[in-house]
């Protein structure tokens, strides 16, 4: 990378650290509910999937020591099957409200680092009123994003499956490492995606992404040193929170847990920011202006019953 695109990657970084400062009670607000939210799942996912392990558990052990010609044999297998249901039934459950909560608190952060770059205060009800009106977007994008990740992991997973012997362990790691770049390079333009499906009203789905891999010409490797630095952050926390020395109770996993879950947030909160900084410097890169935000949150601000005359146009 030449010192001027590394002087313009690191100014990237710390304008959006500036962003969190400029706007830092919205900031703060939006962080501690993302982890309110998020430690109350975790602990009623965990809570709600006890009983369902636990008899599961039971159940299996009497069925290593019950003759498979008895009736109760077959009473247990049903059982097993039923809590097996269960149990995966419960965690779909969990990771669809993982996901809604992701998507909602990822337009909220996107929505209030571009308020702050453009140098508006918004408050609560605004952003609020703001993301009510574009949360379909997020999610349609987020709907394509996911499935070109569910589909590069089964093609990554096919390729790599055959290499699995112990002849073809080089092979191996370096498919994986260039697997890894490559999912880095299309994160760039995923999450770009998401914050153009965020800031620009006509744009979600796959115009998003089009769009995003538009702006993100000519700046694939500002994008790509991002995307390793956010990368690295995640990755940083989990080795620090794996190498943290607790008791060897559930109370202490449980909490290491939450704890993981929310510092890897802070880190996609993070990343958010740094991305919608990214985006705003594409469009200024590529001559584009950067009004979309300016006429959503303008035009929410207009009761829904007051006649739209040309007093009460901006």
């Amino acid at each position: 990378m030449e010192l001027p695109m590394l002087l313009t990657f690191v100014q990237t970084l710390i304008e959006a650290h500036k962003l969190f400062l400029r706007n830092g009670r919205l900031m703060v607000s939006i962080a501690a509910s993302t982890v309110l939210l998020y430690s109350l799942l975790l602990l009623t996912n965990i809570f709600s999937l006890r009983p369902a392990v636990g008899q599961l558990i039971a159940n299996t052990s009497l069925l290593l020591i019950t003759s498979p010609t008895s009736t109760e044999y077959s009473y247990l297998l049903l059982s097993i099957q039923k809590d097996v249901r269960l149990f995966y039934g419960l965690e779909w459950v969990f990771v669809l409200l993982y996901s809604v909560c992701s998507i909602l608190f990822s337009t909220v952060t996107i929505y209030a680092s571009a308020a702050s770059h453009g140098g508006k205060n918004l408050s609560a009800k605004d952003l609020g009123v703001a993301v009510a009106r574009s949360w379909r977007r997020p999610f349609v994008t987020f709907f394509y994003i996911t499935l070109f990740g569910i589909g590069y992991l089964i093609l990554v997973l096919a390729l790599t499956i055959p290499l699995v012997l112990p002849q073809a362990k080089i092979a191996t790691v370096i498919l994986c490492i260039m697997a890894a770049l490559l999912y880095a390079h299309l994160a760039v333009v995923w999450t770009l995606g998401l914050v153009v499906s965020v800031l620009e009203e006509d744009k979600s789905g796959l115009e998003a992404l089009a769009k995003a891999g538009q702006l993100v010409k000519e700046r694939q490797v500002h994008g790509f040193a991002l995307s390793l630095v956010i990368v690295a952050l995640s990755i940083l926390m989990s080795q620090v929170m794996r190498l943290v020395s607790v008791p060897q109770s559930e109370g202490a996993y449980i909490a290491i847990g939450l704890v993981m879950l929310n510092s890897l947030w802070a880190v996609r909160m993070f990343g958010l920011m740094a991305y919608t900084v990214f985006y705003y410097e594409c469009k200024k890169f590529h001559g584009e202006e950067s009004n979309e935000l300016m006429v959503s949150l303008e035009y929410s601000k207009i009761p829904a019953n007051t006649p739209l005359t040309t007093e009460n146009l901006p």
